[in-house]
């Protein structure tokens, strides 16, 4: 109680029992139980810790901001900077590719990364890192960078979306005459399109 009377309220702190890294890994298992965000609350994730949604606050602002940095964790296992080491640009972004592949892979992880922009640590350290791999390329890094991001993150959330696998129901059940491109095509190849690509911005492999 202060001087003249008044009850001063405090502002509680961290609590000894969660932390940041609690908060997003009870996050993480409901996503890798549900496979999307929609429909995970800030209270099935205190649920999932074992505090009021309150006890949340202190940590994030909102559900958004535990997406966020879930989201820039995630990133974080593509370890862009071991890329820098190859010593071969066109083979550390192939590297790369498959690690992307790996990534997405993961449940949650396209869910995580259509809900907003990503901007931390390791989205920042991504960027910097395919930047770097392309400058000397026939187009500026920039160009190049958003190149080989949206042509993968493009193709994998038409995979999710199911434009690959109900193609491929039709094929299966139809003929498709009047589609023959389409009921020979074959399957897609990440690596040959990422070769392609990298021809296109100038980077040939330098270990042949």
């Amino acid at each position: 109680m202060s001087s003249d009377g008044k009850v001063q309220m405090q502002r509680r702190g961290p609590r000894g029992d969660i932390d940041e890294a609690r908060i997003l890994r009870a996050a993480d298992a409901l996503l890798a139980e549900r496979g999307d965000i929609d429909g995970i609350s800030l209270r099935s994730i205190a649920a999932e810790v074992g505090v009021a949604v309150n006890a949340l606050y202190t940590y994030f602002p909102s559900l958004r901001a535990i997406w966020h940095d879930l989201a820039d964790e995630r990133l974080g296992l593509l370890r862009p900077t071991e890329l820098l080491d190859i010593g071969c640009s066109h083979c550390a972004v192939l590297e790369l590719v498959d690690r992307a592949g790996a990534m997405a892979a993961v449940p949650g992880t396209l869910s995580l990364l259509r809900a907003q922009p990503v901007l931390g640590r390791n989205s920042f350290a991504l960027s910097e890192t395919i930047m770097t791999l392309t400058e000397h390329g026939s187009i500026s890094p920039r160009n190049a960078h958003d190149l080989i991001v949206g042509w993968f993150y493009g193709s994998s959330v038409l995979d999710s979306e199911g434009w690959t696998s109900g193609t491929d129901e039709i094929r299966a059940s139809e003929p498709l005459p009047e589609f023959p491109r389409i009921a020979d095509r074959d399957a897609a190849d990440r690596h040959e399109q990422a070769e392609a690509i990298l021809r296109g911005i100038g980077l040939s492999c330098q270990r042949l």
